[in-house]
């Protein structure tokens, strides 16, 4: 174990150093202030602190104090020293975070003791971090292959389902009352939130839903619970995989599959919820950036809640300001005239290429682009490159 020892006191840091280092099995550090041992724990791997609580400067509680606050996912054990030993002046210092206390004048036997609580705890701790490491590599290779069978099936909706992850995230960090924990989670039901469709026969997805006839809008909306069932198979899925099988309930209670109504539906699920309407007006309905302000106050307290829509439509303020600033639009096929020039390759529905980015376009090569999207095979609208 690597040990820092912070004392002022230049006897009482000697004896420890050569007390713990005569122990074995350890690495001593050794700094005469706080401000020195603060620096030691941030420049290199400290296991655990010994620390004085009067010091000049940085003192022991303070000292504990910034080592709590910091980032780093390793663990260090603090054990303080001190001559106060009243029961307000220990429990204020392990409110502070310390993990040990013990008085002066130091009973070596007990401090000896306590430094091998602390390297139980640190060992216990790394040996949870490793199981912890291992997990999390195979949650996520189990999103990734899921991921990854969502863009077999349909390459746009993969598309779909990545950019809606990404929203979900910035919304949930926005929203009071997501905590850091629920955010993993939702992006994870983002990402496969309509792993359910691939078991549904693109011909009845292509449709619009006022298109579809009641056996097709029942097995169109069996979608939610089919991805539910397909994650939730598998344990650290199961949170996960509530959130997919409520994400088409409505804040007005008119969804599926259960008709929950406002508060009923879980913060995670109506957050996604949004930001596929959202991904959807933008990359489906090919809605303007200006117009969806219109679109969301149409569904607001129906669809999605008052709070949800102000929050969609911030971020669209953001990306319209972010627009402004880029050197590239999209524009109507009816709108191209010659001289104009591709921002970004062109590719039908199905992924074939069609025409590559920076072609100068002519009237001909509009007319071609104009018969594709006539036969369907590609969108009304490309991006071309702003005039400077």
């Amino acid at each position: 174990m690597n040990i820092l020892i912070a004392d002022d006191d230049p006897v009482t840091l000697k004896l420890l150093v050569s007390r713990i280092e005569a122990w074995g099995g350890h690495t001593v550090v050794a700094a005469d202030d706080g401000e020195k041992a603060w620096q030691i724990v941030r420049d290199r791997p400290i296991d655990i602190v010994i620390s004085d609580w009067l010091m000049p400067g940085l003192d022991g509680l303070s000292l504990c104090r910034q080592i709590r606050e910091r980032t780093a996912a390793k663990y260090v054990y603090v054990i303080l020293i001190s001559a106060q030993n009243s029961k307000s002046d220990i429990v204020h210092g392990l409110e502070s975070g310390v993990d040990d206390y013990i008085t002066k004048p130091i009973d070596m036997e007990a401090l000896r003791a306590r430094i091998a609580i602390g390297v139980r705890i640190v060992e216990l701790e790394r040996s949870l971090n490793a199981k912890i490491e291992i997990i999390t590599a195979n949650h996520y290779q189990t999103i990734r292959v899921f991921s990854q069978l969502v863009e077999a099936f349909d390459n746009d909706l993969g598309g779909h389902c990545r950019r809606t992850a990404k929203l979900a995230v910035e919304l949930a960090t926005k929203h009071p009352d997501v905590g850091d924990a629920q955010i993993p989670v939702i992006e994870t039901a983002a990402l496969l939130h309509d792993i359910g469709m691939v078991g549904i026969p693109k011909a009845i997805l292509n449709k619009r839903r006022t298109e579809m006839i009641d056996d097709e809008r029942q097995l169109y909306q069996s979608h939610a619970s089919m991805g539910a069932r397909i994650i939730g198979e598998i344990e650290i899925m199961k949170p996960a995989a509530l959130l997919v099988g409520l994400h088409h309930e409505q804040y007005n209670g008119m969804g599926f599959p259960d008709r929950l109504a406002g508060d009923e539906i879980p913060i995670g699920a109506q957050l996604i919820s949004a930001a596929s309407i959202y991904d959807n007006m933008v990359h489906k309905g090919d809605i303007d950036l200006d117009e969806i302000p219109e679109h969301l106050n149409r569904i607001r307290g129906y669809q999605l809640s008052p709070e949800i829509v102000e929050m969609l439509m911030e971020i669209n303020v953001v990306r319209r300001h972010e627009r402004a600033g880029r050197t590239e639009e999209k524009r109507d096929l009816d709108s191209l005239t010659p001289g104009m020039t591709l921002a970004a390759n062109v590719h039908m529905k199905t992924g074939a290429f069609v025409m590559a980015a920076d072609t100068q376009l002519n009237a001909y090569l509009i007319d071609k682009l104009k018969h594709y999207h006539t036969v369907g095979t590609i969108s009304n609208k490309v991006l071309i490159r702003k005039d400077p």
